[in-house]
């Protein structure tokens, strides 16, 4: 078909068109009317002469694909190093003979330095997570009964020590236990041992700033 006939024919259609009354605008390159996109005769949507990348289903084209979906991202919150935190669990072993005189459960003055020495070392550092234990040991001189109440009763000369002078520990927040001589840590058959088994031991279960 020479040009100057497909020339004739667009503008015959076009002059068609616009003689039925319809208004047509461009729309991305397709020529639209008030039912839609127009037709030629063979059923193939009526361009303009501005041909953009636009490619209509109804037009023959195929459906595009959906675009994908975006990445999940996870976000985990990661603790900032002021939060970060670690268990702890301070153990004081105090040697019973630092602290009273012989089958007493007196505090001596030497002992409430040594309590406060000890105790300072954790003051501050660590916030208890738990009650704060106070357990007294002895060796195996004398009947069990006896030593078993003397252990708790230098336990709780302790704790009284500890809660009465700020310490930030409360009576009611710690534990006092009398072991007696149930729980050697040497031999009670021997000089060296005994005195190591006369102790009083105790623990801070809690947790440390980094």
């Amino acid at each position: 078909m020479k040009p100057f006939t497909r020339t004739l024919i667009g503008t015959l259609a076009l002059t068609s068109l616009f003689s039925t009354g319809v208004l047509a605008e461009d729309v991305k390159s397709y020529v639209t009317g008030a039912s839609g996109i127009t037709k030629n005769s063979a059923g193939e949507c009526w361009r303009t002469p501005y041909m953009t990348d636009a490619k209509l289903e109804e037009c023959g084209y195929e459906k595009p694909a959906p675009a994908p979906a975006p990445a999940k991202v996870e976000v985990v919150a990661a603790p900032s190093a002021a939060s970060m935190t670690t268990k702890v669990m301070e153990k004081i072993t105090l040697a019973a003979a630092m602290l009273f005189e012989f089958d007493s459960a007196v505090l001596s003055a030497d002992a409430r330095a040594l309590i406060d020495e000890r105790i300072e070392r954790i003051r501050g550092r660590v916030k208890l997570t738990s009650i704060m234990k106070v357990v007294g040991h002895t060796d195996s001189s004398g009947p069990e009964a006896y030593n078993e109440k003397l252990s708790l009763a230098r336990a709780q000369a302790v704790a009284d020590y500890i809660a009465e002078n700020s310490f930030r520990v409360r009576s009611e927040d710690m534990q006092v236990i009398g072991m007696g001589e149930s729980q050697p840590t040497a031999s009670n058959d021997t000089v060296e041992g005994r005195p190591l088994n006369r102790r009083v031991e105790i623990y801070a279960e809690g947790v440390v700033d980094k």
